[in-house]
């Protein structure tokens, strides 16, 4: 085989995720690499997080290592295959967002409209609308934590002051998410 042709040969082998890594090697950005394969910079940054190499490049549909114990938990969580598929993704962010309501953890009920947020973006992103729908429905209830539909806590904790002054347990069953969190601090 003549030198030039076992090249070509090589060259039809290589995929563009071979090239992309290739020119990632060879110090070329994110940007730059989906430019010169006239992909877009979410496949480029993809293809390197799946190698294991480090990106300088995130957006809403770049998949990236677990970066905190919130991103751990809802790892999978957002499926949109179907609507049944929106629908349980959705009662899952769901029951996630009032766990973190009831242990007072604000920065997890954030997380939870997150991931709604994202679904709903990602969703219509290959339009799929009425999955995306389903999304938004949910994070428009849970913009204001302070009118989400309540969850149940747990017991008040005891010694809490009543109106009077004196010490008494407050029906936390009866305070919204963000109300009870304010009780506490």
């Amino acid at each position: 085989m003549d030198g030039w042709e076992g090249i070509a040969k090589k060259m039809r082998q290589l995929t563009k995720k071979d090239l992309a890594l290739s020119l990632r090697a060879a110090g070329r950005t994110v940007e730059e690499i989906a430019q010169a394969l006239q992909c877009s910079p979410s496949y480029v940054a993809n293809v390197l997080i799946a190698a294991g190499r480090p990106t300088d490049y995130s957006d809403l549909y770049t998949s990236s290592s677990a970066q905190n114990a919130y991103a751990r938990t809802f790892n999978g969580v957002l499926r949109f295959k179907n609507i049944e598929a929106a629908r349980e993704s959705v009662a899952r962010i769901d029951a996630l967002f009032h766990h973190y309501a009831a242990t007072h953890d604000r920065r997890g009920q954030h997380q939870a409209q997150l991931m709604a947020l994202i679904g709903k973006n990602r969703a219509e992103g290959i339009g799929k609308l009425e999955e995306a729908k389903i999304f938004a429905d949910w994070l428009v209830t849970h913009l204001d934590t302070a009118h989400a539909p309540a969850c149940e806590l747990g017991p008040a904790p005891a010694g809490s002051p009543d109106e009077e002054g004196s010490l008494a347990d407050p029906d936390y069953s009866q305070m919204s998410p963000y109300e009870a969190t304010l009780a506490f601090s």
